[in-house]
């Protein structure tokens, strides 16, 4: 409708149609808005006014209650009343008559009175009379005059008046004097007696019709339905008789709601109903309106509202079409010109705007990629390039066409290389993978080419490139002499692994070569600084290593080319690991590596070897243990073959001293704790040898009198304490207790054979006195042993 080119629904147009109408829609809702305000404060003058009137009707009735209340005091604390409740008509029965005509007399004074008050008595549960202004009447009687209907039976208003703890309003149906039936409210209070004395109960009643009579003239009377509740939610006063209907309806068997105010819905209308509680008694207070009165004053404002929506709805939509058409006309265009005369095809889900944005950074993008390829294979030539020159294949390329070409100058032909090796960058790796998807190492290797390019900007030229995933630094030094150029080179690269640790955690290991001359030289340069980083294994890694300085200390060194580690020091080292000494293992480790590298210098191959040498004696050391092989320790055949690859790709000397003691220390405290453990199987096999000698002593020796724990200790050569103490702690008994229950087993096989009589049998098990060997033999079998052959016999 608006052109032929095609939208999509990402369309341009779609997203103004959108804005459009979103300002179309910000009046209605702005009315809707206003609407629903007035409406809610509308209601919530009208549930107020409800209130105030309902208040009014409050205190309207609570005075009509209170009067009620009032008379049943009066009542209750009239002293003749009292009296009729009291023990006096045991002693004086003749004055009973007398005093029910007084209280007929006082009632009709009180009627006087209490002129708002329609009928009120007393009903008295003994004699079954009740007492009325100016006369009493049997009960039953007076259910005739005052009572008698269809609804309510003398039985149903007995059982009322004689309820216990009594006291509060009730719905009730009276005869007046005209004998019509009136619906009346009944404030009921039980007198508090004695237990065995007459009880009596107050009845006072307003009738319904004089209660509505004082509320008719309110506004709430009129539109809706008024209605009093006592404590039990029974039914007091209503204003009509739909109002009773709508009672059997509203679930009282619950609380009331909490709010003053709530809805309730009937045969499909919908009621507002507004309670509030009496100050002075448990009276509830209701008026149920129909919800249509609240809205007959909203209707207007509602029409109102419809109108002005449906207005600003048909005008807008008519403008938004009118501008709409009008602004996408030139953009339509516009779309299609691109279209025609470039290659950019409009993506689904792009608006026009993105399409001709996506034209125009298309064209830059080509540029730009143009323009980074071209940087891009400048730096990768310049690379190549350089490292030609560090390789020495000057014949292969034109030198100073590739110098012009790649804009380098050389200030002199004086030349150096610093060779970089990353020792130490996980830190850094783990910054970059929390930053994003960047590759680490391309990073890193870019920070440490700007670094070392810059430091040496400052005196000289410098050129990296990486060659075999090493670093290179070609440096061009400009004019001045040798020493002062080494000591700008050493502190060059000082400056660069100080710097790169700092900011970034990657530690370097630099070495740098001697100067040459010419391009030529180069290549020496290059192989120099080669040799030198080898020398890390000796000196440690993140060291700065010197061509020079190393070589001048092989000069200064003699020719000595060998290392400390005789046999016999190497058999030392052996036997503190069999025995488990770790401390002298290891100080005896320490010494061999102090003592070799502790000189000026020693080469990498010697140190390779003796390091190599040293896991030899570890490999021939757990060879000569035997057992050890079976151990937790090395229970993986392929452990011990890891352990020697972590010992041969160590990079430094340090690294490998620390490998080899950790692996000592395993050893030794494997070996330490098999020695332990020999030693105390070999005492506990010496303890249980002699324990064994001493018992077959014992047995031998039980008929002799003089054997106790002295003898043992003098034929053993042990002390007598010593010897007692050992005893019992391998067989948890006494010395002494294991002679005495040797004897009484000999004895008791003696007795058993009845050849003999008590006195033999003590003699024979080495016992002097049968009475101590009574006392022992009851001590331990708990009978003597005239009862044990008693036993036996038997």
């Amino acid at each position: 409708m608006l052109g032929k080119f095609k939208i999509n629904r990402r369309s341009v147009l779609l997203t103004w149609l959108l804005s459009y109408l979103a300002v179309l829609l910000l009046p209605v809702a702005m009315s809707v808005i206003v609407y629903i305000k007035s409406s809610d404060t509308l209601v919530n003058e009208i549930h107020q006014a409800n209130e105030s009137l309902l208040k009014q009707v409050r205190e309207v009735m609570d005075n009509q209650f209170a009067t009620m209340e009032r008379l049943n005091f009066e009542l209750t604390w009239n002293m003749r009343v009292r009296q009729l409740f009291s023990n006096k008509y045991q002693i004086y029965p003749n004055e009973y008559l007398y005093d029910l005509h007084q209280i007929t007399q006082d009632l009709l004074m009180y009627k006087t009175s209490y002129s708002l008050i329609d009928l009120f008595y007393i009903y008295l549960s003994g004699p079954n009379k009740v007492l009325l202004p100016d006369l009493y009447r049997d009960a039953p009687f007076a259910y005739e005059l005052m009572h008698k209907t269809n609804s309510f039976s003398y039985d149903q208003w007995i059982n009322t008046l004689n309820q216990k703890e009594k006291k509060g309003f009730i719905p009730m149906v009276r005869v007046d004097e005209n004998g019509k039936q009136r619906k009346t409210v009944a404030y009921i209070s039980r007198y508090r007696i004695e237990s065995g004395e007459t009880e009596g109960t107050n009845v006072i009643m307003i009738d319904q019709s004089r209660i509505l009579r004082a509320i008719e003239n309110m506004e709430l009377f009129n539109k809706g339905h008024v209605l009093i509740l006592n404590e039990a939610n029974e039914l007091l006063v209503s204003s009509s008789n739909d109002s009773e209907r709508l009672l059997h309806d509203i679930p009282f068997g619950q609380e009331m709601p909490g709010s003053k105010f709530f809805f309730w819905e009937k045969d499909g209308q919908k009621y507002e109903i507004t309670y509030i509680q009496s100050d002075r008694s448990k009276l509830k207070y209701l008026s149920i309106i129909p919800s249509l009165l609240f809205w007959e004053k909203a209707e207007q404002i509602r029409k109102l509202t419809y109108m002005s929506i449906i207005i600003s709805l048909l005008g807008g939509c008519l403008l938004t079409y009118f501008f709409l058409r009008k602004n996408y006309n030139p953009v339509r265009r516009l779309v299609r010109a691109f279209s025609e005369k470039s290659d950019v095809l409009q993506k689904p889900g792009h608006d026009e705007f993105s399409f001709i944005q996506q034209a125009v950074d298309n064209t830059l993008v080509e540029l730009a990629k143009i323009m980074s390829e071209r940087k891009k294979q400048h730096h990768i030539l310049r690379s190549n390039f350089v490292g030609r020159l560090l390789k020495g294949k000057l014949d292969q390329i034109p030198v100073d066409e590739s110098l012009a070409t790649f804009n380098m100058r050389f200030i002199t032909d004086d030349f150096a290389v610093i060779l970089l090796y990353v020792q130490e960058s996980s830190s850094f790796h783990e910054r970059i993978q929390q930053i994003g998807p960047t590759d680490p190492q391309k990073l890193m290797q870019f920070i440490i080419t700007n670094v070392i390019e810059e430091l040496a900007l400052q005196h000289h030229q410098g050129f990296v490139t990486e060659i075999e995933e090493t670093l290179v630094c070609l440096i061009n030094f400009s004019p001045g002499t040798n020493e002062d150029r080494m000591q700008q080179l050493v502190a060059i690269a000082r400056e660069a692994q100080s710097f790169l640790m700092t900011k970034y955690h990657i530690g370097l290991t630099l070495s740098i070569s001697g100067i040459h001359s010419e391009l030529a030289g180069i290549s020496q340069a290059y192989l120099e600084a080669l040799d030198a980083m080898e020398y890390k294994l000796v000196m440690g890694s993140k060291e700065i290593l010197s061509y020079d300085e190393i070589h001048q200390s092989v000069a200064a060194e003699d020719s000595d080319t060998g290392y400390y580690y005789p046999l016999q020091v190497e058999q030392q080292l052996i036997n503190y690991v069999k025995i488990g000494d770790f401390t002298m293992a290891r100080q005896t480790l320490d010494e061999i590596i102090e003592r070799n590298f502790n000189r000026t210098f020693m080469s990498v191959p010697i140190a390779r070897c003796l390091m190599l040498n040293l896991v030899s004696t570890m490999i021939k050391t757990i060879s000569e243990l035997g057992d050890f092989q079976d151990s937790v320790l090395i229970r993986n055949p392929r452990r011990i073959e890891k352990w020697i690859e972590q010992i041969t790709t160590c990079q430094t000397i340090k690294e490998m001293q620390v490998q080899i003691t950790e692996f000592l220390g395993k050893v030794c405290e494997y070996t330490a704790n098999k020695r332990q453990q020999n030693i105390q199987q070999s005492r506990q096999r010496t303890l249980d040898e002699r324990i064994h000698q001493i018992i077959e002593y014992i047995n031998q020796n039980f008929n002799d009198p003089n054997l106790n724990i002295s003898m043992i200790g003098s034929h053993f050569d042990m002390k007598p304490a010593y010897l007692s103490k050992l005893f019992k702690d391998h067989t948890g008994e006494g010395l002494l207790d294991s002679i005495n229950k040797t004897r009484l087993e000999k004895a008791k096989h003696l007795i058993a054979d009845r050849k003999k009589n008590i006195s033999d049998v003590a003699i024979d098990v080495g016992f002097n006195d049968v009475n101590a060997f009574i006392r022992t033999f009851k001590k331990y079998e708990g009978i003597t042993p005239g009862k044990y052959k008693e036993m036996k016999d038997q």
